[in-house]
């Protein structure tokens, strides 16, 4: 990506607004998210990318390259859900499939059930992504480990969250310049040098990567490391009685609309 998360986190719109007000507002949305059922989590989707992208200023074109990333690996995983392999064809399974085909002595078939859960599951995890965006594209990875030993969080794990959050840009970091240097020398010319060279990438980054992750936590410790992270953020946050207001009416409207869909679906 060619802006860091960091640079969008700090440069946001909402970046004035305190840190734990954009924080219960996400959590509450990813609660309702999981709870709630798929046409309410439409508009859950929709309602997070228009505070993402129109509120807070992030570029549409950096979301949806973060998006198409997410649902990338969520298509990978709905063959497992939609399609199912038995040896014998029972009524049951007769009228749950929509498509079947004999292969090695069995029957593949797509199964009306496994579709039903598969689109449950693309809906909801999509409405959590976004929710889970807008914490990572508004608020600082620092100002999210400060409010959250605030409110009481374990020290460990925040120490976790800072030292993975790292870990993956340093990660990053290292496979880019590998790949960058591997396309330089021609590596990916034919298939098999493609091979060859994935192989190279693979091992080369967990050496690079463990290595540098070594200097990371040599480096902490030589600055007098004492088990507990400790930041310094100046108090410049002002609250916005009408972004709190929307973010309060719009999960009632949420919650009124999941209500009306038990009742009546």
């Amino acid at each position: 990506m060619s802006i860091h998360i960091d640079t969008l986190a700090y440069s946001n719109r909402l970046r004035q607004l305190p840190p734990a007000q954009k924080l219960w507002f996400a959590i509450a949305v990813l609660l309702l998210a999981l709870i709630t059922h798929y046409p309410v989590q439409i508009v859950i989707f929709g309602w997070m990318s228009v505070w993402i992208v129109i509120y807070a200023g992030i570029p549409a074109q950096i979301y949806g390259s973060m998006l198409l990333g997410v649902l990338t690996f969520l298509v990978t995983s709905l063959p497992a859900l939609i399609l199912d392999y038995t040896s014998v064809i029972s009524p049951a399974i007769q009228a749950d499939a929509l498509w079947q085909m004999e292969l090695w002595g069995g029957h593949l078939y797509l199964s009306h059930q496994g579709l039903i859960q598969a689109v449950e599951v693309v809906f909801r995890a999509m409405a959590s992504t976004a929710a889970l965006f807008f914490i990572v594209l508004t608020i600082p990875v620092i100002e999210l480990a400060t409010t959250c030993g605030r409110l009481g969080c374990p020290p460990i794990l925040i120490e976790l969250l800072l030292l993975s959050y790292r870990f993956i840009f340093l990660l990053s970091d290292t496979a880019q310049k590998i790949i960058t240097a591997q396309i330089s020398r021609g590596g990916y010319r034919t298939r098999k040098l493609a091979m060859n060279s994935l192989s190279l990438l693979i091992r080369q980054l967990i050496q690079r990567t463990a290595s540098r992750y070594q200097q990371l936590i040599l480096g902490v410790k030589a600055r007098g490391f004492e088990q507990e992270f400790r930041f310094w953020q100046p108090e410049t946050y002002q609250y916005s009685p009408r972004y709190a207001r929307e973010s309060i009416a719009g999960c009632v409207v949420l919650v009124a609309g999941e209500i009306l869909y038990r009742c009546y679906v």
